[in-house]
């Protein structure tokens, strides 16, 4: 795979920022004999998974700890990881617009950037823990762009500010560092997960461990998504929620969930 870290001068965060992003290229073992023009053809566009840090990482966060790279080269699969800032994937109405950051204007920098399809069959997205949160967020108002949505923890109800919000930064506190907090002037309910009407919703899976503070979280976003009409799949699995049980849980959203 070809990983390639990006920083541009945002127009939605009125900043640079980083991203980086993970092209399939020559396979060892497998592309060997392959002559260039088919190994790197001029008419194809891939697949893309947009893959959201948790609460604590940026956008080399999956690279630090998990075996994505990996994963992307057995599906050929292309994939993109922003640096959102741990900002609640909020959007500011005068000033920063996290979410459109990621949804809007990465992607228009990246289809143009690179050969990714812009199909929505071919894009999929998903995060770890506040990037859960933050997955399910951006499909939910962006239908039209992914067709499957992962979620590493994550959650789905109502009243998610004076609830999720407060016990991740709660969790984030006892661990000694500086909580996250929603955006001040976003605007009221921005946090919620509304379930847009008429829109042909994407397949769902979520992944939990069973000793995480915030497992409960989890577990209802399961009944609920099942309620408001969605397609899901689950599994709970024993232990903590650390990298070990996130990298697992990654393996098996791009490899079966996503699949090749």
């Amino acid at each position: 795979m070809a990983t390639l870290q990006m920083n541009i001068l945002s127009m939605k965060l009125g900043m640079q920022s980083n991203f980086t992003v993970i092209l399939p290229s020559f396979r060892p073992g497998v592309d060997a004999g392959k002559d260039l023009e088919e190994l790197y053809p001029r008419d194809v566009r891939f697949r893309t998974l947009w893959l959201l840090p948790s609460e604590y990482g940026d956008d080399l966060e999956a690279l630090h700890y998990t075996s994505i790279q990996r994963y992307a080269d057995e599906t050929g699969m292309a994939v993109v990881m922003p640096a959102p800032l741990n900002r609640m994937y909020s959007n500011d109405p005068t000033n920063q617009k996290f979410l459109d950051y990621i949804t809007e204007e990465l992607w228009s920098v990246c289809h143009g950037s690179f050969a990714l399809s812009y199909a929505r069959e071919d894009n999929y997205i998903g995060g770890f823990s506040l990037g859960a949160y933050g997955a399910m967020k951006a499909a939910l108002r962006n239908p039209q762009k992914y067709s499957k949505v992962f979620m590493i923890g994550g959650v789905f109800e109502e009243n998610i500010k004076e609830g999720y919000f407060r016990d991740i930064n709660a969790r984030i506190a006892e661990e000694g560092l500086i909580p996250h907090l929603p955006l001040d002037d976003a605007l009221p309910g921005d946090e919620e997960l509304p379930v847009p009407e008429g829109a042909v919703l994407p397949e769902a899976a979520v992944y939990f461990a069973s000793e995480d503070s915030l497992a409960d979280y989890a577990r209802r976003a399961v009944k609920n998504l099942k309620t408001a009409g969605f397609e899901v799949i689950s599994k709970e699995c024993p232990g903590k929620d650390d990298w070990d049980f996130r990298d697992n849980a990654l393996r098996s959203a791009v490899l079966d969930f996503i699949g090749k």
